[in-house]
């Protein structure tokens, strides 16, 4: 049997959507340190197998919820992205005698970025992280490095694939950012789009938009994951944190969308930038020199909304009731898009969209470029002059 890493992601991708985070209730650094004890007590390369087993599927898991895809890291170092290869090079030898320290300092190496990544410390300031998606393949290999037989490792992550069920009563499952109502939402925008990245971005996004609460309320339970989001920056791959805001609440005309950006831009603002705690300033915010920096990071927000008709770049592909707002942090338009190519690729992108019917103008100031008129060469939308009357 294959057991090629993507399908195994794609797997347990498909288990967490319909069950939750695979360690709940507890924290996948104490679930990852649980298994490292119970490697180094097993007796004997039989009962490692099991504890072996469980670090890969969490492995597994870390990468879907990080944005990690383990497939090319694990060809690059092993010659392969299937784990029945990895398990038949590692039985050719016998498994080193210090496979159990082995494993420790990979999981301890993994348990220290996600530390890092749950912690409040400001981003920026632990240079030591190492990145999951570094680490989590080398740990994949070690605890491929304890099987003789990959029908032996097939079996226990079949087994574990069809014993895993939703939970019930009052276990408390922790959100998932990658699962988010959000994420699911942009989904059509993502396939259809003309954005050449989009479809393989990976994103994150908060917890569902509660009825009950106010707008600042819901900003303020929103605001620990996008501060997560900004700390993951440091070591791992993410594309953009995705807010949804329902239309039965806010409205859907281009006012009421200029009305909540300007509120939404307020909110981060005060808190997630120390520059100006007293809220969004017009005077700064038109300064041709001026970008939205969050916690130490430059970003771009993209607005999609149901006012933007279907030959709009905005347009929301069929997705009703909802206002979207895409944070796209500068490191990740830079991956695709470096300084040197940056002009003459994002003009090619303007034409892939032109040639589909969906144009628009590259406003000349950063704040005109994100929230869009509803026709291109329109004059822009002054959104920032908007009073923020939203609770």
């Amino acid at each position: 049997m294959k057991l090629h890493v993507q399908r195994l992601q794609d797997a347990f991708r498909r288990l967490v959507v319909d069950t939750g985070e695979y360690w709940a209730p507890g924290l996948p650094g104490d679930h990852l340190a649980a298994q490292v004890r119970a490697v180094s007590a097993a007796p004997d390369a039989t009962a490692r197998r099991e504890p072996l087993a469980e670090l890969v599927v969490v492995a597994l898991c870390l990468a879907n919820q990080y944005g990690c895809v383990l497939q090319h890291p694990l060809t690059s170092t092993s010659g392969s992205a299937d784990l029945a290869d990895l398990i038949a090079q590692a039985s050719a030898a016998d498994p080193p005698a210090d496979l159990p320290d082995r494993v420790r300092q990979s999981t301890q190496t993994v348990v220290q970025a996600l530390a890092y990544y749950r912690s409040d410390v400001p981003p920026g300031t632990r240079p030591d992280v190492v990145g999951l998606h570094s680490v989590l393949p080398e740990l994949i290999r070690l605890a491929c490095a304890g099987f003789d037989s990959a029908d032996d490792l097939a079996d226990r992550l079949t087994t574990r694939l069809r014993a895993t069920r939703r939970p019930t009563g009052d276990v408390a499952v922790e959100f998932d950012p990658s699962c988010a109502e959000s994420v699911r939402l942009i989904r059509p925008v993502q396939d259809q789009t003309y954005c050449p990245f989009a479809q393989k971005s990976f994103l994150w996004g908060p917890p569902p938009y509660d009825r009950t609460l106010s707008f600042a309320e819901n900003m303020d339970v929103a605001l620990p994951w996008l501060r997560r989001f900004v700390r993951v920056l440091d070591g791992d791959v993410l594309d953009g944190f995705v807010f949804a805001f329902p239309t039965d609440v806010f409205g859907e005309s281009i006012d009421d969308l200029g009305r909540l950006f300007r509120a939404f831009v307020d909110h981060l603002v005060r808190t997630m930038t120390s520059a100006a705690p007293g809220g969004l300033e017009v005077a700064a915010v038109t300064d041709p020199q001026w970008y939205l920096v969050l916690a130490g990071e430059e970003c771009f927000v993209s607005v999609f909304a149901p006012c933007y008709p279907h030959d709009h770049s905005r347009y929301l592909h069929g997705v009703q009731g909802w206002m979207l707002f895409m944070l796209q942090p500068e490191k990740a338009i830079l991956r695709q898009l470096t300084v040197a190519d940056y002009r003459s690729r994002s003009a090619a992108i303007r034409e892939r969209f032109r040639d589909g019917f969906q144009p628009y103008e590259l406003a000349d100031r950063e704040v005109d470029r994100f929230l869009l008129p509803l026709r291109a060469g329109d004059p822009p939308v002054r959104w920032y002059e908007t009073p923020t009357d939203i609770p």
